[in-house]
């Protein structure tokens, strides 16, 4: 029976029981022996069928227990409800005899309305609370459709609604054609992110170019329910399964999108209306390939995730690499399977060799734009693969790979460590550094014999500007770091000038955010090697920074060529570089105060501003940077902090109280929905804004508010989304109040 009780408006509430239909993973005990899992908590049947359920995988306190969100809620709702029951029997213990006596006869002339309402609720959470797996499944949109839908451009979403039409035929070139575009992408794309079977991609490309019709009407097909037989079928697999054939389509037709894509330097090109074409042809079969929940749905997304960082006006590569992540730690991909021997070696190769590939994406992406990362390395436990399976790769190709993916590792370490504060139980900060600028080298020294140079000493000089950058372990770097530093930024670009002019980028999106960072970097450590006192006057020249800025400017002019908002990096930074100019054309040694530019002030902090700036240029087209850089500045710095009260110096300074925006908020809608770096209340040159996070509806904006209150704030402050129940952590984003030049609004926006 259901719990009654009043809210505080004294409305009834009730604790129904909600059936909710959901896709649970497996167990390891029933994956090892192929038996169907329910997926209960602590247990799942077959555990307590055969009397393991001390040992299930999905106990509350197994370490490989699944983390998907809907988990992590239903885990809250639990807690509250525990906690509900303890105060409502405490309170039944004040209770008059003659009191209880009453509430019972009221609660027995309200059950049976109570028991029609209550059985209706639970009919609606019964409802599936994901997209539907297949077309034939359910009515709706199916979890294809949502991804593309979300990360895609207005000019792929009108392509989307036209290639439902299910007399849309396959627009494939000559095989001639194909087989070149194919044997290109083998030779310069595949190298770096080897996901998939070769051999299983010629079965495909061979089936694709035959002609045959699918066997049966596509849509018809279940779950396949051996992936080894999408991911590399062999003849008979294609013969039996429609799945089999328009994952075949899918995948050939993505890889001569990605092959044609990378032929391009242009968004315009005849090459790259070719390859949207092959893209748009093969996004009819999407309903074969993103399935959710299986292995051959996360390979989808990382064919697309290759499409999306060489057209990313297109598609959202930031979107897709965080779809292609939890679709990974729900499948446990973050975790090797215990014992090994319970999958099978080529299904173990395939979950490593995917897992490190969206790996390498998430930490490319995130250490290119500042962000923070979709999983820690310490909840990662997944051997790296050993490429000896279905590959024709050579010793020293293997290598390179593996080589690949340590880089990213220890990339993401130095990141992660020299981006703690002081004193939060690191250790000593030198010994910490010495540490891993040792790895760092050993890895450099262990990749010396690989041929590919470039790739090389590209992700050495990242490795050494993390290591060197301005962070919050070591905020101030000696004069030695600096000139390191200085040389490390000023390599990084020169590399990245030459794979630009021979067309060799294939990461459009990341190179345009990690050259923008890797000027400022060099920026920084020119500033500061000028007015060091112990500065070699002959070892800083003006025209070492001029050719920076020359070199800068033509990657990021030549890049947003593909990429619409590369067109604002280069504008950001050629106001930058001209501010940085003409301060050091000024004469340093006449005793004045030279004010160091505020994008070079904060980098410690840095995070990318990119999608801010085009938010605010639809918005406000003569927005100044300085508007800008006042809503995301220190964005990253106050997911670190914590709730706290920092802020602009300029915070107090013509803004009003923030006790102002709190009664301002008091007119928000409870149920409209806040976007990153949309100014929800401003009160003179104070504003509030969410940043890294997929935003927030106004009633969690007017609590998060009155959270800044009552912490202290009197103008300026950051607090967590989900504070004060999630340990204080802005990891899944914060609201901040801070100072802007140009606000949109004065009151509600």
């Amino acid at each position: 029976m259901s719990e009654t009780g009043e809210d505080v408006q004294g409305r009834p509430i009730r604790n129904v029981t909600l059936r909710v239909s959901q896709i649970f993973s497996a167990c390891t005990f029933c994956k090892a022996r192929k038996i169907k899992c329910n997926g209960a908590t602590p247990a799942c049947g077959g555990c307590v069928k055969f009397g393991r359920q001390a040992t299930c995988s999905l106990s509350t306190e197994s370490p490989n227990r699944g983390r998907d969100y809907p988990t992590y809620l239903r885990q809250k709702i639990e807690v509250a409800q525990q906690r509900l029951s303890q105060l409502n029997a405490r309170q039944n213990n004040l209770t008059s005899p003659s009191d209880t006596e009453r509430s019972k006869r009221n609660e027995s002339a309200e059950t049976h309305q109570r028991s029609i309402i209550d059985s209706l609720i639970a009919d609606i959470g019964a409802l599936p609370i994901i997209a539907c797996s297949y077309p034939s499944a359910a009515e709706g949109p199916t979890l294809s459709s949502l991804v593309l839908a979300t990360a895609s451009t207005n000019q792929l979403s009108s392509a989307l609604r036209l290639t439902q039409a299910s007399d849309v035929a396959p627009c494939l070139p000559k095989e001639s054609t194909a087989l070149s575009l194919a044997k290109h992408y083998f030779d310069q794309v595949y190298p770096r992110i080897p996901f998939f079977s070769i051999q299983g991609f010629w079965v495909q490309f061979e089936h694709v170019f035959s002609g045959v019709d699918p066997p049966r009407e596509r849509g018809q097909d279940g779950p396949p329910q051996d992936p080894a037989s999408v991911l590399t079928p062999s003849q008979d697999d294609l013969d039996r399964s429609s799945i089999s054939h328009g994952y075949s389509y899918f995948t050939v037709l993505l890889v001569l999108a990605i092959s044609a894509s990378s032929l391009s330097r242009s968004a315009d090109s005849v090459i790259s209306t070719q390859a949207q074409r092959l893209f748009r042809t093969a996004l009819t079969f999407r309903e074969s390939a993103i399935l959710p929940n299986t292995i051959i749905g996360v390979q989808s997304i990382l064919f697309l995730i290759q499409f999306a960082t060489l057209n990313p006006s297109l598609l959202d590569a930031w979107y897709l690499i965080g779809v292609g992540m939890r679709m990974c730690v729900d499948l446990g991909l973050h975790q090797d399977p215990q014992p090994l021997d319970s999958v099978a070696t080529s299904l173990l190769e395939t979950r490593r060799r995917l897992w490190w590939s969206m790996y390498s994406f998430d930490r490319s992406m995130s250490l290119g734009c500042g962000r923070p990362t979709e999983i820690s390395d310490s909840a990662i436990n997944v051997s790296l693969p050993t490429f000896r399976i279905e590959t024709a790769a050579t010793a020293v190709e293997v290598h390179g790979y593996l080589q690949r993916y340590r880089a990213l590792q220890i990339q993401s370490e130095i990141y992660n460590r020299l981006n703690k504060s002081p004193g939060s139980g690191t250790g000593d900060a030198r010994s910490i550094h010495e540490q891993i600028s040792k790895k760092l080298g050993d890895w450099k020294d262990s990749s010396s014999q690989l041929p590919n140079k470039t790739l090389i000493e590209s992700e050495w000089l990242m490795g050494r500007m993390l290591l060197l950058r301005p962070c919050r372990l070591l905020p101030q770097r000696t004069h030695d770091e600096l000139g390191e530093l200085w040389q490390a930024a000023v390599g990084f670009i020169a590399i990245y000038r030459r794979l630009v002019e021979s067309n060799s980028i294939f990461y459009v999106q990341i190179a345009c955010e990690k050259i923008y960072w890797t000027g400022l970097m060099a920026f920084y450590s020119y500033w500061h090697l000028r007015t060091s006192t112990a500065r070699d006057t002959n070892a800083m020249r003006r025209l070492d920074v001029w050719m920076v800025v020359k070199d800068v400017m033509f990657i990021l002019r030549a890049l947003s060529e593909r990429w619409d908002q590369g067109k604002l990096l280069c504008g950001r930074f050629d106001d930058v570089s001209t501010r940085v100019l003409e301060v050091s054309e000024s004469d340093m040694g006449d005793g004045i105060a030279v004010v160091l530019p505020v994008e070079l002030q904060n980098l410690e902090q840095y995070t990318s501003l990119t999608v801010v700036w085009a938010s605010g240029d639809k918005v406000d087209q003569s927005m100044h940077i300085t508007a800008i850089l006042a809503t995301a500045l220190m964005a990253a710095s106050n997911v670190a902090a914590g709730i706290n009260c920092k802020g602009s110096v300029l915070c107090g300074q013509g803004t009003e109280p923030l006790s102002n925006l709190i009664n301002y908020a008091g007119g928000l809608n409870d149920d409209r929905w806040y976007q990153n770096g949309q100014h929800i209340v401003c009160g003179g040159s104070l504003c509030a804004f969410l940043q890294s996070t997929g935003g927030l509806p106004g009633r969690d904006i007017k609590r998060l508010l009155g959270e800044l209150r009552n912490h202290g704030c009197k103008y300026c402050g950051s607090v967590p989304v989900f504070f004060p129940d999630d340990n204080n952590d802005g990891d899944h984003g914060i609201l901040t109040v801070n100072y802007v030049s140009n606000p949109n609004c004065q009151g509600v926006c």
